[in-house]
């Protein structure tokens, strides 16, 4: 086994890997991905193990966030993603990761793969603890989209299947776009959702250069619904490997009874079909091993989109603290901005 820093002519090799053995469609594991945190100013780091033959068996992206005072922690998002390995070799590839964060004098090497309940003793017998919180969902709500549209909308919530139909019968438009100037649109409607559901949202850029890095490639589309001539709600949504993933969503504060972003959902599934995809991502839900109190109104609308599947569960948030005392500070910051 040896462990590479991966550049450019491992791309496809390396999108191939992640698009075989991810748990949950890889999306932010995928080259593209990493290129888009390039853009929002984030240092990357690309690391492989490879078998004797140069076949990928674990890849690993991991993102240097900065915070004041020139301290930064490394965080591994959905990964790493590993194929079959034995004793010891996850250890070495975990002992490259804690070189790096040595070399960018990093207190803190985060991840949260996309790893089935049951595997925690993978991180928890090389060195890592369960984190305080999570970053990516805990568990996700992911429906298969491969049968027919008929079999799909029967299998939904009766209350789901409805509003669909309600937006429908409203005459709600919907439409997908790779304008730019859409996301200024997505943006105004997410600054009124954030006010109302009392959240803070990304910055504008961050949308747009996600949108500037994604849709080139043809792996990303603002869905947007229009009612009588005004646009009243949007999704982002993400396509990669065999999955399609709903990343962001807002709607206005006025429309709201025509249930516009169940046509959305519906439209974007449609989509994911036409694109011969396996499965829609709706993110994040409460389930067996997570529960949030604000999540409950989310949940039941991702639910409603199949009344037969279970949210799929994931180990979680796992930490490696580097610098005990700048980790201290940092999680006392945190719980004074709250």
């Amino acid at each position: 086994m040896s462990i590479i820093t991966v550049n450019d002519e491992h791309k496809q090799a390396w999108d191939d890997f992640v698009m075989t053995y991810a748990g949950d469609g890889g999306l932010l594991h995928a080259w593209d991905w990493g290129d888009f945190q390039k853009s929002l100013g984030n240092k990357i780091f690309r690391l492989a193990l490879l078998d004797e033959h140069g076949n990928f068996q674990a890849a690993a992206l991991l993102i240097q966030f900065e915070l004041h005072f020139e301290y930064n922690y490394l965080y591994c998002p959905r990964g790493p993603v590993i194929n079959i390995l034995k004793s010891g070799e996850l250890e070495q590839f975990f002992d490259e990761f804690k070189k790096i964060a040595g070399e960018q004098k990093s207190f803190l090497l985060r991840l949260d793969p996309a790893w089935p309940i049951g595997q925690e003793n993978l991180l928890l017998d090389t060195g890592w603890r369960k984190g305080d919180h999570e970053v990516q969902p805990k568990c996700s709500f992911v429906i298969n989209v491969s049968s027919s549209e008929e079999e799909i909308l029967a299998q939904m919530k009766p209350k789901a299947r409805y509003n669909i139909g309600l937006a429908k019968k409203h005459e709600v438009i919907i439409r997908q776009s790779c304008e730019i100037s859409d996301i200024e649109s997505f943006w105004q409607l997410t600054k009124q959702t954030a006010a109302r559901d009392g959240f803070k949202p990304h910055g504008k850029d961050h949308y747009k250069k996600m949108f500037e890095t994604l849709c080139p490639v043809d792996k990303f589309r603002v869905f947007l619904a229009e009612y009588r001539g005004q646009i009243i709600a949007a999704h982002l949504v993400a396509f990669f490997g065999d999955t399609a993933t709903y990343l962001h969503g807002a709607s206005s504060d006025v429309n709201r009874e025509v249930m516009a972003p169940y046509l959305l959902q519906w439209a974007a599934i449609l989509e994911a079909k036409k694109r011969g995809l396996k499965y829609y991502d709706f993110g994040g839900v409460n389930g067996k091993t997570y529960f949030n109190e604000k999540w409950e109104g989310i949940t039941r609308f991702k639910t409603g989109f199949s009344q037969n599947i279970e949210p799929r569960e994931y180990i979680g948030a796992y930490e490696m603290v580097l610098n005990p005392v700048i980790y201290s500070v940092y999680k006392f910051v945190k719980q004074i901005r709250g």
